[in-house]
């Protein structure tokens, strides 16, 4: 099919058709006004004209109020459909028509030009439909791209490539683009009017070639973008229209795979869901259902979890976890073998190893895999930043539901306790992953026989000799460090201490009681998780 791009309706051949020629010594006169797409022409309130009437052409364009001035007429063009303000300038021309005449002839043209533009869109349309209908659904890109003559390329909501139309100033081949951002787009609707997003190319060697994002977005989210090699102001308003049918039909394309993709994905959930809470009768059934997903389960794998501290999903960072994980997935690609799922603001990794490795490489076999997340992550600011809980690793499938219990609660101690560490193993819990196998009310009960009398004593007088003491033994009971941390002088934290004492009746310096206290001020710290 061959359909030629018709041409638009501007300022400059609506005075040529009208016989309209501008007063050249008209110092609002301006040439650059002649190029202007007309979208709406308003017609002044005149007697024997037709009444204010406007006419609207389905183009983004500006509005052009016509004004009857006896034998003149001033064209006052705006942005908007105010017709109080000028905003991009006015002029005065002959008028050698009566003004009955005049708006006679100037409605008829524009309605013709609507006719020849619509009707020239809908045909492109329908051979669009046509295509789409024998199977050819992507390829409609090809004949936007012959149309438009411009280079075009489409990409799914994970940034895979599914059609490129190269060949103008592109490559005929796909090139590395720095992957489109949601935040970035003024808005999201599927309209004409919809602002292309302003995109860049990884390779330098193309930096000099434009590239421009209109986003396929509708009542199922973000499914994909037209990339398009062009400017985003350079595409003509006959040319957004051609683009915005196509974009329709693309859209609609897309959801019909995301509705199998769902499917499919669900099912992949559900799967990993059992998985990770050990939903199996037995270790043949987990590995045979494995297999069908491409995973070998026969090996051990590594458990991570990780999240952004203090995401709020209900808050702006909603958009930024969103680009995160899209970030992650372009990232995950390059590790096909990496099982992956997100679940509940946070994200899970399944590392299949080649077998078992020796406790004292877990920690740098961990970051080796992370590596690429953790140079992603290094480029965001911190307030998106993510830290990950590593489960021990397990020879056996069988395992990883415990390992993924452990991820998880690594990561939530890791926060509880401010941990600078971006990646926490279980293992290096120490006696606080011994803690967590513990009846809540047993280390309730050791808490209150340890710290008691204190607990009261901070009620009663507010001195924070809890914070105090945890600061001190977590310091190594350096006093120099613990007065930093809580910023105290070093007398005013001798005092704390030794008031602490006082009021435990016990020996601070002896190992068993710092020991004792240690462990009952940390399940201080738990409670936080119990009420979760």
């Amino acid at each position: 099919m061959d359909h030629r791009l018709p041409e638009g309706v501007t300022l400059g051949r609506f005075l040529e058709q009208q016989k309209l020629e501008p007063l050249r010594e008209d110092p609002l006169f301006q040439e650059e006004m002649l190029t202007l797409a007309i979208q709406t022409l308003s017609f002044g309130d005149q007697e024997g004209g037709p009444s204010g009437k406007s006419l609207s052409l389905p183009l983004a364009g500006m509005h052009v109020n016509l004004e009857y001035q006896g034998k003149y007429l001033r064209l006052c063009i705006t942005e908007g459909k105010e017709k109080t303000q000028c905003t991009q300038g006015s002029f005065i021309c002959a008028l050698s028509v009566t003004w009955e005449d005049f708006c006679a002839q100037a409605t008829d043209w524009v309605e013709r030009e609507k006719g020849r533009i619509l009707g020239a869109c809908e045909a492109f349309t329908r051979d669009l439909t046509e295509q789409i209908t024998q199977g050819y659904g992507l390829s409609i890109l090809a004949e936007l791209n012959k149309t438009l003559g411009i280079d075009l390329f489409l990409l799914d909501k994970h940034f895979k490539v599914l059609s490129w139309e190269g060949g103008e100033r592109l490559p005929v081949h796909p090139i590395s683009f720095v992957t489109p951002k949601l935040s970035h787009f003024k808005s999201m609707d599927l309209t004409m009017e919809t602002p292309l997003g302003i995109g860049k190319w990884n390779d330098s060697q193309y930096k000099d070639i434009p590239l421009s994002w209109y986003p396929l977005a509708g009542h199922q989210g973000v499914l994909g973008y037209i990339g398009l090699g062009i400017e985003h102001g350079e595409l003509d308003p006959v040319g957004r229209l051609f683009l915005y049918k196509t974009a329709v039909l693309l859209y609609f394309e897309l959801a019909k795979a995301q509705s199998v993709e769902d499917t499919e994905r669900q099912h992949y959930r559900d799967f990993l869901f059992d998985l990770l809470y050990n939903n199996f009768d037995s270790l043949e059934v987990v590995q045979s259902r494995g297999k069908l997903w491409g995973m070998d389960l026969t090996k051990p794998h590594l458990v991570i979890v990780g999240e952004i501290p203090g995401y709020d999903p209900d808050s702006a960072d909603q958009l930024a976890f969103q680009e995160l994980l899209d970030a992650v997935s372009m990232v995950l690609r390059n590790q096909p073998r990496t099982i992956f799922l997100e679940r509940n603001d946070q994200i899970v990794l399944l590392y299949p190893l080649a077998g078992m490795i020796p406790l004292s490489q877990w920690e740098a076999t961990a970051k080796k895999l992370l590596s690429p997340l953790l140079i992603l992550l290094g480029g965001l600011n911190e307030e998106r930043s993510m830290m990950f809980g590593v489960g021990n690793l397990y020879p056996s499938t069988r395992f990883i539901h415990r390992s993924f219990q452990e991820a998880k609660s690594a990561l939530e101690l890791g926060q509880l306790f401010n941990l600078q560490e971006r990646v926490i193993l279980f293992q290096d819990l120490g006696v606080m992953r011994l803690l967590l196998k513990l009846e809540q009310q047993e280390l309730e009960d050791f808490r209150n026989e340890v710290l008691g009398p204190l607990l009261k004593f901070d009620q009663e007088n507010n001195l924070h000799l809890e914070e105090t003491l945890l600061a001190y033994l977590a310091s190594d009971g350096d006093l120099n460090q613990a007065g930093d941390r809580l910023f105290l002088h070093p007398n005013t934290l001798r005092y704390r201490l030794k008031k602490a004492a006082e009021v435990l009746d016990r020996d601070l310096s002896s190992l068993e009681t710092r020991m004792n206290l240690f462990i009952a001020l940390k399940i201080g710290r738990l409670k936080s998780l119990w009420q979760e």
